[in-house]
């Protein structure tokens, strides 16, 4: 079991944190947050720290406990320095194109796929041309919820999951992909 859900979140001079007895909420340079909180543990502000304690000596508190406390640690990373996720399209044709809010991805099929992104997201496209891979779009989402980020990079990762055989697709920067060996014809001597 993890130890970490004993350690206290230290909250930065600019972060301002409120608790209610079911929630607390997080206010920050770049946004504000809030998390309803679970009635198995309680949270407890001592000076600039943050301690969640379990309510009883359960293994569902000791669960929930270390999830709070994950989920705090995040929200107040996220309102101070916020969090981004890249996803990269390549193929040959493939393509991405944002008007407004709408991400327009040309994946293949006979017509474009349309992402509608939520205001909280703030989307930049970067074209890069390289000789062995052909032109690589690099989508960057980047948002002050963790989840919520991760959510939408799914969506369009989604849309053309990376085939192992030809490497084309929706794929994460961080994301390292086996090429497969197709079939080979059988040789006969």
């Amino acid at each position: 079991m993890s130890k970490s859900r004993f350690q206290p979140v230290p909250i930065p001079e600019k972060v301002k944190v409120e608790l209610s007895d079911s929630e607390i909420v997080v206010n920050g340079p770049l946004g504000k947050l809030n998390l309803k909180l679970s009635n198995r543990v309680k949270v407890e502000i001592e000076g600039n720290q943050i301690f969640v304690k379990n309510r009883d000596n359960s293994k569902e508190s000791s669960a929930h406990q270390g999830t709070i406390r994950s989920l705090i640690s995040n929200m107040i990373e996220g309102v101070t320095r916020g969090f981004e996720k890249t996803l990269i399209i390549e193929g040959t044709g493939y393509r991405a194109q944002l008007t407004g809010n709408k991400l327009q991805l040309f994946l293949g099929y006979s017509k474009p796929k349309m992402v509608i992104l939520p205001p909280e997201i703030k989307c930049e496209l970067k074209v890069i041309k390289s000789a062995e891979k052909g032109d690589l779009t690099y989508i960057t989402l980047k948002g002050i919820d963790k989840q919520f980020v991760g959510d939408v990079a799914a969506t369009i990762r989604k849309m053309r999951i990376p085939d192992p055989y030809k490497h084309k697709g929706v794929r994460y920067a961080s994301e390292v992909l086996r090429k497969k060996v197709g079939k080979r014809a059988v040789v006969q001597a």
